[in-house]
């Protein structure tokens, strides 16, 4: 028997890595670096830039992660972090890279040629994951950025925060347990052997199964009603469960960043 022809098809987005982009105006860009930790593949950090909050500072690093800006107008380098390392592990703190010429935390330069300002300190450093710039000073943004181990506040106010890890806690996890050399540098080389963009790809989804997911919905909104009237019949004070569209809502918006 033939299967049945999908009916018209409604549209989804989704995360992939270098494919042709949909409008992604409403969607905080993810970038990806694939580690190596001591010549052997580790596996991949999905990084959230936070266009919305800091557009400058996180169109610097997505560049820096895609090497659509060529040459750099300081070093003479290219302005890209593939094969670069994290050449700073501190226990408790952070991991550091994005020295891309010096390779020892003495180099590197922004997109925009040398160092770039401050765009603002609106997020804070409030726990692990958080990735932010590495700077000398006020105003003096380049190309080297760290990753939190943990809340580091006393850096709020100090150094711009511009993404956080969404996929790949385990790896910086991993690295904090890394034996360290003088200057915090792992005597296990943490490099980036690839990165680049996750770019936003439409995903078709026929009639049939958007109503599939409606009735889905529907069902379990049926049960949170009648949940809810059995409480209000019993007198109970227990807060009520959120419904599945409230659910779906929080999840769209997640995969949205």
């Amino acid at each position: 028997m033939a299967s049945k022809a999908p009916q018209s098809a409604s549209q989804l987005f989704s995360f992939a890595e270098n494919a042709n982009t949909a409008d992604s105006s409403y969607h905080n860009p993810r970038i990806f670096l694939d580690l190596q930790i001591g010549g052997a593949k580790a596996g991949r950090l999905v990084i959230e830039l936070f266009a919305d909050v800091v557009p400058k500072t996180a169109e610097n690093f997505r560049c820096l992660c895609t090497g659509e800006k060529g040459i750099g107008q300081k070093t003479g380098k290219p302005l890209h972090l593939k094969n670069t390392s994290f050449h700073r592990v501190i226990k408790g703190f952070m991991m550091q890279g994005g020295d891309f010429s010096a390779h020892n935390g003495t180099g590197g330069e922004s997109i925009y040629g040398g160092k770039f300002e401050d765009e603002n300190f609106t997020m804070m450093h409030n726990g692990a994951g958080i990735l932010s710039m590495a700077n000398a000073g006020k105003n003096s943004n380049g190309s080297q950025f760290f990753i939190t181990f943990r809340k580091t506040e006393h850096l709020d106010d100090k150094h711009v925060v511009f993404g956080r890890v969404v996929e790949g806690m385990h790896l910086v996890q991993a690295v904090e347990k890394l034996e360290t050399l003088d200057k915090d540098r792992p005597v296990e080389p943490v490099i980036i052997s690839r990165c680049g963009e996750m770019e936003l790809v439409q995903v078709e989804v026929t009639d049939d199964e958007a109503e599939e997911e409606v009735q889905a919905e529907a069902a379990v909104d049926e049960v949170a009603v009648v949940d809810k009237r059995r409480q209000e019949e019993s007198g109970s004070d227990e807060e009520e469960a959120p419904s599945s569209k409230r659910h779906k809502k929080e999840k769209h918006k997640k995969e949205k960043h």
